[in-house]
């Protein structure tokens, strides 16, 4: 295992489909390519703090979101575009679809939008903060995860499904639990769904399958799992965990095999954001940092 350290909280990760280059986002516009040992820095021509990043499968652009409604299209030739948003939330999420022609973006409040023929265009329906977004490797269906409570505390679905044909987002699952991760396994056979319940703050791993959301047994006590991935093959999930408050749960990285965990790594100190496999799924990469919180990531 190697481990790297940067000046700025990053938050983010995504590799390159055609080479073997991680693309890595975080606060005040740090933008950053590793090339073999080198660290490349490039400039986005914005100081908002920057929270995803997706790279187009199809074409190795790169779609980039971060606070006060920021999108940024990072070219091919390495060049930024800003993208017009019309919104001023935090944006928290962005995903190409498997066809690359359409990538979902989500943030605070609902916010909901879909990149297509070089616009963006305002989806509704959502309620609380959005999280975090899986396609169907087969299908024109997105799951989005929420929050459990919107403004003022009011109920919100913590589960939706984005149809690309009827351009509708639709809530399949409500509960008292802030859900955070999700993905798709390669053969679409279930997702898995992650986040904690937020009464009484116990972790939360669940298989989500035609509607249904059945949970994993797993050590979930003061454990707040943020972010899951599954390698290219569907062998293994990486999960990974953040914490509320310093002192009140570690950040780990584990695999999850379909029965069993296996701890790959864990701090009292640095907590998870994200994770991301290589193409060819022979490198796994995740983004830890002391100041990352289950409400932040």
């Amino acid at each position: 295992m190697e481990t790297r350290t940067f000046r700025t909280h990053l938050r983010a990760l995504a590799w390159d489909i055609h080479r073997p280059d991680p693309i890595l986002v975080g606060n005040r516009g740090e933008v950053v390519r590793i090339q073999k040992d080198e660290i490349l820095r490039l400039n986005p021509n914005t100081k908002h703090n920057l929270r995803a990043v997706s790279v187009n499968p199809t074409n190795n652009s790169a779609l980039i979101v971060g606070n006060v409604g920021t999108a940024l299209l990072l070219t091919e030739d390495g060049n930024f575009r800003r993208l017009s948003t019309l919104t001023t939330e935090n944006l928290r999420a962005v995903a190409w679809n498997p066809k690359g022609d359409l990538a979902l973006i989500a943030g605070n409040n609902g916010a909901l939008m879909k990149y297509h023929d070089n616009r963006i265009e305002t989806i509704d329906d959502g309620r609380a903060n959005l999280r975090d977004i899986s396609w169907q490797h087969a299908s024109d269906q997105a799951l989005v995860t929420s929050n459990c409570f919107a403004e003022e505390f009011i109920p919100s679905p913590n589960l939706f499904t984005y149809e690309t044909k009827s351009d509708a987002l639709t809530a399949v699952n409500e509960g008292r639990s802030d859900l955070i991760g999700v993905d798709w396994r390669p053969d679409d056979a279930y997702a898995l769904v992650l986040g904690y319940d937020v009464v009484w703050h116990n972790g939360l791993i669940a298989k989500f399958h035609e509607n249904t959301m059945s949970s994993i047994k797993f050590e979930n006590n003061r454990v707040y799992p943020v972010a899951v991935r599954w390698d290219p093959k569907g062998k293994a999930a990486a999960i990974a965990t953040a914490t509320t408050q310093a002192g009140t749960g570690n950040g780990q990285l584990s695999l999850w095999d379909g029965e069993s965990f296996s701890a790959l790594y864990s701090s009292s100190e640095f907590f998870f954001s994200r994770l991301s496999w290589t193409p060819d799924g022979s490198k796994l990469a995740g983004i830890a940092s002391t100041d990352t919180r289950t409400f932040n990531c």
